[in-house]
């Protein structure tokens, strides 16, 4: 016999990210791309659990500009596609 789950959708949230900030970073040179991500995980390692709901919203941020920066990585790395990045990512 076979059972069959069905699993809950769950629609996926796009973030939000400047079209200037992505041209820049698209066509930056990859160091530059690499240091900024670089600079960003530590930035975002080294602070304390956000207490204030300014905090939080503050370190979210800081975490989606990181995840873009990553995607932006992946997608001149060609290991994720436009229509991927798009899916992830709306430019605004």
């Amino acid at each position: 016999m076979r059972v069959i789950i069905s699993s809950y959708y769950y629609p996926m949230v796009r973030i939000n990210f400047s079209r200037f900030g992505f041209e820049e970073f698209f066509n930056c040179p990859f160091d530059r791309l690499e240091e900024e991500i670089s600079r960003y995980s530590i930035h975002i390692k080294l602070q304390n659990s956000p207490q204030t709901p300014e905090e939080r919203e503050s370190y979210r941020n800081e975490i989606d500009r990181l995840t873009v920066l990553k995607y932006i990585s992946q997608l001149r790395k060609g290991k994720l596609t436009k229509e991927d990045f798009s899916l992830k990512v709306a430019l605004i």
